[in-house]
């Protein structure tokens, strides 16, 4: 009877591992599984953010920018300048290690201007020029390990890039006014000076560029996409135009100014992120039956195959 029974465990031993086909231990793991794989992809987009090795992404981004210029010269408070406010956007394509590094490039359709203004009584005289409104962008962020938000894609990066600004050397618009200022008496008779003012505009024919120091916060939305809002300090390098000012009273010696556009200013807009690939260091990643909260594999051994 022992004999017997000995005999029957070892065949039914027999028969199940042959029943099981070796190829199975080396299938993925949606094919291991019974789960499917738009459910093991809904799973590493809930919880695969701790465990990303690297993503790439796509972004377009729309921002308002400040552009305040450099005036050497009033001619005593005859002329002076005006902080612009434009609109621009970007595309953009980066790279991101660990949720903790990332670096991107790209192209800015924003313009820096040369603003003039002109003391005419209640009502200065404004002329504004953009340059050529192109710019080529370099970034590298690092994200603050703070909190909850360490854990995830969303939290605070702190972030230092250079702009490359092709100017065309084009010359843009000469201006030529002439005033009259009297209201005083000189030997014996009333006196009228006539003031002349020469502007000349022009992009500069060399390349410049932009030091960028920036802030942003990125939000989460699901899956593959993310938000991000940012703030940006830029420090001009080089002029990308200028105006050159010449001022003369009556026939008395002509003063010069110069008015320069280089791109110092602030930022401020929005981005929007898609993440189109991605790579998991599953070594890392714990049992997803362990995780909280995932209630629709709790329970379920077969998903230990992630690991």
């Amino acid at each position: 009877m022992k004999t017997l029974l000995t005999t029957f465990f070892i065949a039914v031993g027999v028969v199940s591992g042959l029943a099981q086909s070796i190829t199975d231990y080396y299938r993925l793991p949606a094919e291991r599984t019974n789960l499917g794989r738009s459910t093991i992809e809904r799973t590493l987009a809930r919880y695969g953010s701790m465990y990303t090795r690297e993503r790439w992404y796509v972004s377009g981004e729309g921002f308002v920018r400040t552009d305040i210029n450099q005036l050497d010269g009033t001619f005593n408070g005859l002329i002076g300048t005006e902080t612009t406010v434009k609109t621009g956007w970007g595309a953009m394509l980066g790279w991101i290690s660990r949720e903790r590094w990332a670096i991107e490039g790209g192209y800015a359709r924003s313009p820096i201007h040369s603003s003039l203004s002109i003391q005419n009584g209640l009502a200065p005289l404004v002329f504004r020029y953009p340059n050529d409104k192109h710019g080529v962008v370099f970034r590298t962020k690092y994200k603050l390990p703070i909190g909850k938000q360490s854990m995830n894609r969303s939290g605070l990066w702190l972030g230092a890039g250079l702009w490359l600004i092709p100017n065309s050397g084009d010359a843009l618009e000469r201006v030529s006014l002439v005033g009259y200022r009297g209201g005083y008496r000189m030997y014996g008779r009333d006196q009228i000076d006539t003031l002349r003012l020469l502007s000349n505009t022009r992009i500069s024919p060399n390349l410049s560029g932009l030091a960028e120091a920036s802030a942003e916060y990125t939000l989460q939305l699901g899956g593959r996409t993310e938000l991000s809002l940012f703030g940006r300090k830029n420090w001009g390098l080089g002029n990308s135009i200028r105006t050159d000012v010449a001022y003369r009273v009556n026939g008395g010696a002509v003063q010069n100014a110069t008015l320069r556009g280089n791109g110092n200013g602030w930022t401020f807009g929005i981005a929007l992120r898609f993440s189109y690939a991605m790579r998991y260091d599953l070594r890392r990643m714990p049992s997803i039956y362990n995780l909280r909260g995932n209630g629709e594999l709790r329970g379920r051994n077969d998903v230990r195959s992630l690991n």
